[in-house]
């Protein structure tokens, strides 16, 4: 105890968003991990590393480790982006549509994203942009402050690049076993991959052995992130962005350099991306004229943005 003081008497603001760093990535590589072994990992003691584990989901700094399925032919989730004006009567009418699995109300562009397990029967009218979606790729975040995570950006555009474009392809997925145990238990994990099983193998009246092959069979056939916002979620300005380019490895880049959160995938033949802006000072100016010279440059076609203004998700069965 007098050795936890000592060490945590010393550490100022700076030290504590390293540590909070290192604590994303190790829980980013091993959601599971105990909590020794990842303060082993980022130098410190359990008790500072919990502490500021716990701090930090308090404070959004960061939220637990999720999953998000890859796409396969037997298995796609489809995005549609529509403009309307009874945004509010369409948010409600698709909370009650079984396939929907995500639902955001928006002000931009597009007025709500609709996201679904099958595709829609009908299409909204209005959709200006809809179709299967691509894996989701979640950028590490790199330590750094906002500002220079822009001029690195601004030097990244003064370089050459060339052409790339990717085709969204939907393999069959591999046989694993434990298919049957890993859907029943994804709701529960979808959000957090961090809980106490026990009440969820007790809800589900299944053993500890069906969880645990679900589980492995979840982790093979998604993707793992954690979003992380070093100065607390709501400093962030969330925007979603689409990009119609022929240079999308630069786009991944360009956002690879964002100190915080983001999510990229493809829809329709254009990059749809997630990110935050922190709100201070010229920042957002800064990034929208880094955009627009895209457009003069020649990397993007054209692009669109919108603001999340709430979400809906439904409740695990």
């Amino acid at each position: 105890m007098i050795l936890w003081v000592k060490i945590m008497s010393i550490y100022s603001q700076e030290d504590i968003r390293r540590l909070q760093h290192c604590i994303y990535q190790t829980f980013l590589d091993e959601p599971r991990l105990y909590y020794n072994k990842g303060a082993e990992k980022c130098g410190t003691v359990r008790n500072t590393f919990t502490k500021y584990w716990k701090e930090g989901l308090e404070d959004e700094i960061f939220f637990p480790p999720q999953i998000r399925p890859k796409m396969y032919e037997n298995r796609k989730e489809y995005i549609y982006l529509v403009q309307t004006d009874v945004v509010h009567e369409l948010f409600k009418y698709y909370q009650k549509h079984p396939d929907v699995i995500y639902l955001v109300y928006t002000l931009g562009k597009f007025d709500l994203l609709i996201q679904t397990k099958k595709p829609l029967e009908i299409v909204p009218n209005n959709a200006i942009l809809y179709g299967s979606r691509g894996n989701y790729q979640y950028p590490k975040t790199p330590y750094c402050k906002f500002d220079h995570a822009l001029d690195k950006i601004d030097y990244l555009l003064q370089q050459d690049h060339n052409p790339s474009c990717s085709v969204v392809e939907y393999p069959e997925e591999p046989d694993i076993k434990g298919d049957v145990w890993g859907w029943k238990i994804y709701p529960y994990l979808k959000y957090d991959l961090r809980p106490n099983y026990t009440w969820i193998v007790k809800k589900l009246r299944i053993s500890f052995a069906s969880f645990y092959k679900g589980f492995e069979y979840l982790l093979a056939v998604s993707t793992v992130l954690l979003p992380y916002y070093p100065h607390g979620f709501l400093q962030y300005s969330r925007r979603f962005f689409v990009f119609w380019t022929d240079y999308e490895d630069l786009i991944r880049e360009v956002f690879s350099n964002f100190p915080c959160h983001v999510s990229i995938t493809k829809v329709g033949g254009a990059m749809f991306v997630y990110a935050g802006i922190r709100e201070q000072g010229l920042t957002k100016k800064h990034f929208f004229d880094i955009c627009y010279r895209m457009l003069e440059l020649g990397y993007v076609k054209k692009f669109w943005t919108s603001t999340p203004v709430f979400y809906w998700v439904p409740d695990p069965p």
